[in-house]
């Protein structure tokens, strides 16, 4: 089914979504615009878990890693 939406419409109706929706619309045109069929399984198993865990809050910042990166080498 095609709608017919004004871009202006668009915008403002993306400007109204929440965090969450605006990550699933950017899920979304990613898969669009760079189609999956290059990524192999494990590829895409990879990206997923990544981004799990960034979900999770489990991640360090570059700040974090070059402060601990310092400490190892000290």
């Amino acid at each position: 089914m095609k709608v017919d939406i004004s871009f202006q419409s668009l915008l403002e109706a993306i400007s109204s979504l929440g965090i969450a929706e605006k990550h699933q619309l950017w899920e979304l045109l990613e898969a669009e615009l760079f189609p999956d069929d290059e990524d192999s399984t494990e590829d895409i198993a990879e990206i997923q878990a990544a981004r799990a865990d960034y979900k999770a809050g489990d991640y360090m910042t570059f700040d974090e890693y070059r402060a601990q990166r310092v400490e190892r080498s000290v």
